[in-house]
């Protein structure tokens, strides 16, 4: 992703209308964080928990792409998690590339076979972030329904309709991408730094422009309104579980043990959800927090002389947040779901294979 310098920013130094209007040089607005501040707290972001975080994510991924197609799409949730895992899975081999290669080390070497890959792929990779949260605000919107329409829900999200939905969303989200790469071309620059003539993506005059609307197209406006469907959605989960749990103490003698279970069964799901709902909540508000402090307050910039290293600070920890919602949820999935546990343990544990 390349972040826009506000207009302000770029015509520092020359001559405006402002300038001719004052008599003295306005003094050099010091950061409000320094530089070397900034570099290590994104060292330490990136190239240490960053790396480590999407490397497991990976495997992580994989792991739940293997057990669910071998558990079968007979159910909706099967669909919609799989489909969660791939686009995870894109999100953290993106994290991890970028985490490896795309920033200079201290000594000022760079890695521009990364750098252009990277590049090229920062606007997929953060459609495929939208792409998982919209997947995310459909498995809580189809709980909060189950709760609803008990008796619907499973006429109103059939495996079919479930999986037209998620490629149409996915078809959506791939093209708010298209204007961005019409920008891009990839060409030989001579670099500044080592003097050798490399590999480089360059972009139209109005690219920059265009890539702001593609970026909020397929990531900021994706993002922001899932994680309010998200949060209502989870509120009402937790609401309704705190009821369900009231009933079943005060109806334990009259219900029988076979509705316990049936409605034990459904329980455990909602809590499931909620806990995946609660991650996604806790990781992506930095995210939320970063796009629409950037909408809000235009100086909330890279380029900006006062508040360009804060912000490139909490970019990261938006990354972080990424990278750590694509990574745990298969402790949720084992932890809740009966059925993941059981065929996890059955591909992955050789105790289970001897037996």
């Amino acid at each position: 992703m390349i972040l826009t310098t506000p207009m302000s920013v770029q015509e520092t130094g020359q001559p405006g209308m402002s300038a001719l209007n004052k008599s003295y040089a306005d003094p050099p607005l010091s950061p409000l964080m320094s530089n070397e501040v900034k570099d290590t707290i994104v060292f330490v972001l990136t190239q240490i928990f960053q790396l480590i975080l999407a490397s497991f994510g990976i495997f992580s991924n994989i792991v739940n792409v293997i057990v669910y197609i071998k558990m079968g799409f007979s159910e909706t949730s099967s669909i919609t998690l799989t489909a969660l895992s791939l686009a995870d899975l894109v999100t953290e081999l993106w994290l991890l590339l970028m985490a490896a290669g795309l920033y200079e080390n201290f000594d000022g070497y760079a890695y521009p076979t990364s750098i252009i890959l990277v590049t090229l792929l920062s606007t997929a990779a953060f459609a495929m972030m939208g792409y998982g949260s919209w997947i995310t605000a459909i498995i809580s919107a189809e709980r909060c329904l189950c709760i609803v329409f008990p008796m619907k829900v499973k006429s109103i999200f059939t495996v079919r309709r479930i999986s037209i939905l998620l490629i149409v969303v996915f078809i959506l989200q791939m093209s708010s991408t298209i204007p961005t790469y019409a920008t891009m071309k990839v060409t030989f620059v001579q670099s500044p730094v080592t003097n050798r003539t490399s590999l480089a993506v360059t972009q139209t005059e109005h690219a920059r422009y265009i890539e702001t609307i593609s970026m909020f197209a397929a990531f900021t406006i994706p993002s922001v309104i899932c994680f309010s469907i998200v949060v209502i959605c989870t509120i009402f989960l937790v609401i309704k579980l705190n009821q369900s749990a009231r009933w079943r103490q005060s109806a334990a003698s009259a219900t029988s043990k076979e509705d316990g279970s049936v409605s034990s069964k459904e329980n455990k799901v909602a809590r499931s959800v909620v806990m995946i709902c609660a991650i996604y909540i806790f990781c992506f508000a930095p995210n939320v927090f970063f796009f629409t402090t950037m909408a809000v307050y235009p100086n909330f910039a890279f380029g900006d002389p006062y508040l360009g290293h804060l912000q490139t600070t909490c970019l990261h920890i938006g990354f972080l947040g990424n990278a750590i919602c694509s990574a745990v949820n298969i402790f949720v999935y084992i932890k809740m779901s009966t059925k993941y546990r059981e065929t996890f343990f059955k591909l992955f544990s050789p105790c289970k294979k001897k037996a």
